[in-house]
């Protein structure tokens, strides 16, 4: 793992807070994250719940929700589960945004890995189109509204459910993986003030056409193959190869072997039906996922978009993930002088899983570490 601290003469001329420290992979140390990733990936729908005081899943209503595309939801929700105390100031709130085809409920393995919930009061929010929050599968308006539901729909909804419902004007951080970690760079531009800290982990602020042909090709296979006639099961085996394809690299995929690599698309299709996915919902995040750009708004200009960033970043990538290419996050780190961990790992995308302990050891240690906006 290594610590590699952004350039110079960024936009506001910030100083990292991390040193270098590189002690890259061995080939002995890769096999055995190659493996631990595998097992991980496979027994992902056998995460724990309902530990760390955690309430029940907890849903707000928000009567209508607008879409960028001009769509509306009617009796728009958002669903959310809380750990932690929140502290008597209110302000020591951390908001984890759901990563792709996941739910507040598989989010668990975070606390006390990347996110201490002795110090901080987590609230982990449901994205649009998870099939808990308002979804194809779930909502009146069907999965039309959802044709082009965008990254920037997920994170406003959040924001309506933090201020409108919640009654915060402000938090700590906010923490987001793959998926998770699109909202968090959304986060950091949309509602520049709204947060002290911003960790994107293994997410990007703009797709590359690369990563879009990934993700559109993902879909489409999907979709291809949720007709009549069609055997469910197929549907979700497919997605699944696909998922365990791209989530992992080469070599973990070879050392894991043929045997283990059927188990984990078996166990990660079995996941989707255990939480009885919807196609169309799944679909849905992923047409989200491929359009993501965070300097839409800014007229495709990313430094526009860099400049109004205000909180401090630590933003995480792997130089080994096939799935979301590094090199946007990086330079973006550049661009607003963030500080930045760079993983390289035989486990890919999936060294989230993998190398929790590590990562996550420096995600606290920057939650804490960090300024807040007021005293800066």
């Amino acid at each position: 793992m290594s610590y590699v601290d952004a350039k110079r003469g960024h936009v506001h001329q910030r100083r990292p807070m991390l040193s270098i420290i590189t002690h890259p992979d061995r080939p002995l140390r890769a096999r055995r994250r190659a493996r631990a990733a595998a097992i991980a990936i496979a027994t992902i729908a056998a995460l724990p719940t309902g530990s760390l005081d955690a309430q029940s899943a907890s849903s707000a209503s928000l009567g209508t929700c607008r879409l960028s595309s001009g769509a509306s939801l009617s009796a728009c929700r958002v669903d959310y589960r809380t750990f932690g105390k929140l502290s008597p100031a209110r302000d020591n709130v951390v908001v984890i945004p759901t990563f792709f085809a996941g739910r507040s409920e598989d989010h668990q393995f975070m606390l006390g890995t990347y996110v201490d919930t002795t110090r901080h009061h987590v609230i982990i929010v449901d994205a649009l189109a998870d099939g808990a929050s308002s979804s194809p599968s779930n909502s009146p308006a069907g999965a039309t509204a959802f044709a082009a539901l965008t990254i920037g729909d997920m994170v406003d909804v959040q924001h309506r459910l933090l201020t409108e419902v919640l009654g915060f004007r402000h938090v700590r951080a906010v923490v987001g993986i793959s998926m998770g970690g699109f909202q968090t760079f959304e986060w950091a531009v949309r509602y520049p003030t709204f947060m002290d800290v911003a960790v994107p982990l293994f997410g990007t602020p703009r797709l590359t056409p690369y990563d879009r042909l990934i993700f559109d090709t993902w879909r489409s296979s999907a979709e291809a193959l949720n007709r009549p006639g069609v055997d469910p099961d197929t549907a979700w085996t497919q997605a699944s190869r696909l998922e365990a394809l791209f989530m992992n690299t080469p070599r973990l995929l070879i050392d894991s072997g043929d045997a283990h690599v059927t188990r984990t698309v078996h166990a990660l299709a079995a996941g989707y039906r255990k939480g009885s996915w919807s196609l169309a919902d799944y679909s849905a995040q992923l047409r989200a996922i491929a359009s993501h750009d965070i300097a839409a708004r800014f007229d495709g200009d990313m430094k526009r978009a860099a400049s109004a960033v205000r909180a401090r970043m630590l933003v995480v990538w792997s130089p080994d993930d096939i799935l979301v290419d590094p090199e946007p996050p990086a330079a973006f780190a550049r661009l607003v002088g963030a500080d930045s961990l760079a993983v390289p790992s035989a486990c890919g995308h999936a060294v989230f899983w993998c190398d929790a302990e590590n990562i996550g050891r420096t995600v606290r240690a920057f939650i804490e570490a960090a300024p807040s906006l007021a005293t800066r």
